[in-house]
């Protein structure tokens, strides 16, 4: 017969005192200590969740603790904190409901301070809303913001695409114009005599100046009106990075205009390809307009949760590289012009282990092919390691980022609801005359 009845929430639990004593230094195993009243049932009121409580009974009674799946890990920390039960009585088939609140609020913090990062904003002591730098900001940063900004972004786009097709073209034997006047060098390499005997069309130099002319137009803009001091605007990756272009494409372009007798010089034409290979920098351009979208954050958070797992598959892929590098020098030992060192059986593993092939290295004997066999196979288990751990990474934070931005988007649309019935609430409020007040003067 039950001695004791717990009201958890409206819901009638009927025990023992037997049952609760099972698991000491408890929240319930301590009731016994507050009976007043002998041999009556007693009752007890818990103001708490009677599904979970139902589970936590069930501790007493099997000494097992599971809870229902669909229950949050910080409900379910709570009540074991209020029930005082630690957690070291959690099943093991439970511990994913358990814990995965912890990495549910990590990804969700991760999520919030990235968001927290690109959503610089300029002081309000320092301009008000609506000022030619606030507005100058949001067209430069957020596409989402206006049309204007949305039009700005669509033609920054166009122009890194533009600028970086004629950086390709410009490359291009055929499209290059012969220089006149020039002395004619026979003893320069072929590339060297083609920046020395030849130029760009005129309209393609038009077409990189006006480029170079609106991304240090673009780069200005942004450092004269950004929240931040110059000092953090600077130290800013893509800054960096774009500020390496904008000035390796001035000198590039005055380097060549200095005139090609110069190119006879080694140290001025290394110096000029220097100039020539930052300016690929500007590749970073397309990162930097992509990371102004809220999509392209998925790509950077899941990269960064998946560094530490690819870290240690590339150790393995090296290790693996070095073990079947150095055991087919020996399996092609006695094999003429197969494998000169191990370095030359390094190189073939990589090749093979990423299925390249190149083919320019090749094991001939029949056990020199047995251990390329197994190369190739270890290669292609080790590399579809990276893809899956990137693939499931990037599906949870994808799902974590669309239901933030969800939730995001529906308080700003209850805040602007709010704001809304409060303006209409003030209107209404003047609109009505304030009643006179008669005053009787005393005779």
């Amino acid at each position: 017969m039950a001695d004791i009845e717990l009201n958890v929430g409206g819901t009638i639990f009927l025990t023992t005192f037997q049952t609760l004593s099972k698991i000491q230094e408890t929240r319930l195993s301590s009731l016994k200590k507050d009976i007043t009243v002998q041999n009556c049932p007693t009752k007890f009121f818990f103001d708490r969740n009677p599904e979970i409580f139902n589970s936590i009974l069930d501790l007493y009674r099997s000494g097992e603790l599971h809870f229902p799946s669909n229950f949050c890990g910080a409900t379910i920390r709570n009540e074991l904190e209020f029930w005082e039960i630690d957690k070291k009585y959690v099943s093991e088939c439970c511990l994913a409901s358990l814990y995965r609140h912890d990495d549910d609020i990590e990804i969700l913090k991760e999520i919030k301070n990235l968001q927290n990062g690109k959503s610089l904003d300029i002081p309000k002591e320092e301009c008000r809303e609506g000022c030619w730098r606030d507005c100058l900001w949001k067209v430069l940063q957020y596409p989402a913001t206006s049309r204007k900004a949305s039009v700005f972004n669509i033609v920054y786009l166009l122009m890194v695409l533009v600028s970086t097709a004629v950086l390709f073209l410009n490359t291009k034997q055929d499209l290059r114009e012969p220089k006149t006047a020039v002395n004619n060098q026979t003893d320069l390499d072929p590339k060297t005599d083609m920046y020395a005997h030849t130029s760009v069309p005129w309209t393609l130099w038009v077409i990189d100046v006006t480029c170079g002319v609106f991304f240090t137009l673009e780069f200005f803009m942004r450092a004269i009106v950004t929240p931040t001091n110059c000092r953090q605007f600077l130290c800013s990756a893509s800054n960096i990075a774009d500020a390496i272009v904008i000035v390796s494409f001035w000198i590039f372009h005055s380097l060549m205009h200095i005139g090609p007798n110069q190119m006879d010089s080694k140290s001025f034409t290394s110096l000029l390809m220097i100039f020539a290979f930052l300016r690929l920098l500007q590749l970073c351009r397309f990162y930097r307009f992509l990371n102004r979208f809220q999509s392209f954050d998925v790509i950077n958070l899941a990269a960064r949760a998946s560094f530490s797992q690819c870290s240690i598959l590339i150790v393995v892929f090296t290790l693996t590289n070095l073990f079947f590098g150095y055991l087919v020098y020996y399996v092609e030992f006695f094999e003429r012009n197969s494998f000169d060192n191990a370095f030359v059986g390094i190189w073939w593993a990589a090749v093979t282990m990423t299925t390249v092939g190149y083919g320019d290295v090749v094991p001939t004997w029949y056990p020199g092919r047995i251990v390329a066999i197994f190369c190739a196979l270890t290669g292609i288990i080790i590399l579809a390691m990276p893809v899956a751990i990137v693939t499931s990474n990037f599906t949870v934070y994808y799902t974590k980022l669309k239901q933030y931005s969800s939730h995001k988007l529906a308080d700003k649309d209850k805040s602007v609801k709010e704001s809304k019935v409060k303006i209409k609430r003030n209107s209404i409020c003047k609109t009505i005359a304030p009643m006179p007040v008669l005053t009787v003067k005393s005779a």
